[in-house]
Formats: C-alpha cells, sequence, structure tokens
C-alpha cells in the first residue's frame, strides 16, 4: 500500500510538473512584450508625422503653383 501512494504521489507531481510547463509554453507564445509593443507604437507616429508634413509640403506647393505663378503678367 505505501508503494502505490509513493507512486500516486509521483504521478500528481509528475502531471503538475507537465501542467505547469504547458502553461508556461503557452504564456510565452501568446505574452505581448511591452516593450516591443511601445516600440512599434513609437515607429508608427514617427512614421505618420512624416507623412502628414510631406502632405504639407505638397499643399504648400500646389498652392504656390495655383495662388502665385499667374500674377507675374498681370
Amino acid at each position: 500500500m505505501a508503494v502505490d501512494t509513493q507512486e500516486a504521489n509521483r504521478m500528481v507531481n509528475n502531471t503538475n510538473i507537465l501542467k505547469q510547463s504547458v502553461v508556461e509554453q503557452r504564456q510565452s507564445i501568446s505574452a505581448v512584450s511591452l516593450d516591443e509593443e511601445m516600440t512599434n507604437m513609437i515607429k508608427f507616429q514617427h512614421a505618420y508625422n512624416a507623412a502628414a508634413r510631406n502632405m504639407t509640403v505638397v499643399d504648400e506647393m500646389i498652392d504656390r503653383i495655383i495662388n502665385q505663378m499667374g500674377r507675374v503678367g498681370r
């Protein structure tokens, strides 16, 4: 009976270790790295700002072409 108890305790211990291992593997795959997400957010913010500056330059060029280039001959 003592041997059966030891075997049952060992099986419970092994099962708990296996369960913990599976939980840790699942969390390592599905976990979100806050550092990586912050880095991506900063990168996308810089890209957005660059695109906005580009659109401002294009808008100023079009404004200059439409509104100021025709005044020379008048």
